[in-house]
Formats: C-alpha cells, sequence, structure tokens
C-alpha cells in the first residue's frame, strides 16, 4: 500500500466533506501495519447490495447517532444527500425516527440495540428479513458493525475529542 498516496486521499476526502481525518492520517502514521490492517476493513460500512439505499442510510446514521459521533453521523447525513437522499428524510432518521415507515423504524430499532446490546426482538428481526430478505439483513448487520469501526477507533486512540455533538450541519 502506498502511505503517501493513502494520506493524500484521506486529505482529499477530509477537504471534499469537511471531515476531520486526522485520526486516521495519525493511525498511519503510528502503526503503517495498523493502518493496513484497519483499510481491509474499511469496505464494511459502505457494502449495500440487497440492502435499499434508504435502509442502508437509516442504519449508518443511526449507528453514528448512537455512538453519540457527530462528525461521523453529518458525514453520514452529506453522503446521504449525495446519493439523492432527501434532507427531510435524512433529518427524520436522527429526530424523528418514529416517524420513519415501519420498515425503517424497524432497522433503526434493530441497529440501537445491536448497539445498545440490548435484548433482540426475534419479532422485529423477523419482519426486516420478511420485509428486505435475508441477503439484506446480513448485509445490515455488516454495515452495523462496519460503521462502528470509525467512533471506536477515534475512542480507542483517545481522540474522542474528534466525536462532538451532531449539529445537523449537511
Amino acid at each position: 500500500m502506498d502511505l503517501q498516496q493513502a494520506e493524500a486521499n484521506l486529505k482529499q476526502f477530509s477537504a471534499h466533506y469537511d471531515y476531520d481525518t486526522g485520526y486516521i492520517i495519525q493511525l498511519m502514521h503510528d502503526s503503517p501495519g495498523a493502518y493496513e490492517t484497519f483499510a481491509a476493513a474499511q469496505a464494511m460500512p459502505n457494502y449495500s447490495q440487497a440492502l435499499p439505499l434508504d435502509a442502508f442510510f437509516v442504519a449508518k446514521i443511526t449507528v453514528m447517532k448512537t455512538e453519540d459521533c457527530g462528525p461521523c453521523a453529518n458525514l453520514s447525513l452529506k453522503m446521504g444527500v449525495e446519493k439523492g437522499l432527501d434532507r427531510q428524510f435524512l433529518k427524520d432518521i436522527v429526530q424523528n425516527p418514529a416517524a420513519l415507515p415501519q420498515p425503517l423504524k424497524d432497522v433503526h430499532d434493530h441497529v440501537v440495540a445491536v448497539i445498545r446490546n440490548d435484548d433482540q426482538d426475534a419479532d422485529r428481526m423477523e419482519r426486516i428479513r420478511q420485509h428486505y430478505g435475508v441477503e439484506a439483513f446480513a448485509e445490515l448487520a455488516v454495515v452495523i458493525v462496519g460503521s462502528r469501526i470509525y467512533p471506536t477507533l477515534k475512542r480507542a486512540m483517545g481522540m474522542d475529542a474528534y466525536c462532538e455533538v451532531l449539529n445537523l450541519d449537511f
């Protein structure tokens, strides 16, 4: 892996989204091997073939909101806008998830339960599988796990000052 190119790509990403990638660059400088391992997992939060775009972004944004990482949530909101999602829909994910259509509310509630390690609602999981399919349900699991990598890395590196309050700046 060309670390200079990777750093340049991170800086370009940072400028495009107004998102501070300093914690990732710090990882790269501190341990190139650890960075390469981290980089290998970066496809996880972006994988979606069977999971529809709206459900995918409900999952990503809910992870970041529940993890209490404002910059990561704002980044996901900006990415949702770039993909053509309605801004009010995106705001509802954050501010009023109860207003989401039932299948998307189920996705939201499932994500929150997973992150908080709450009891899993078997009926809700079955509704998600029935509505979206088993492949999409599996993708949802990968999106949840993969999206948590960023706020977790920030905290693990002692750089959780990068996690601030969500300000809906998208």
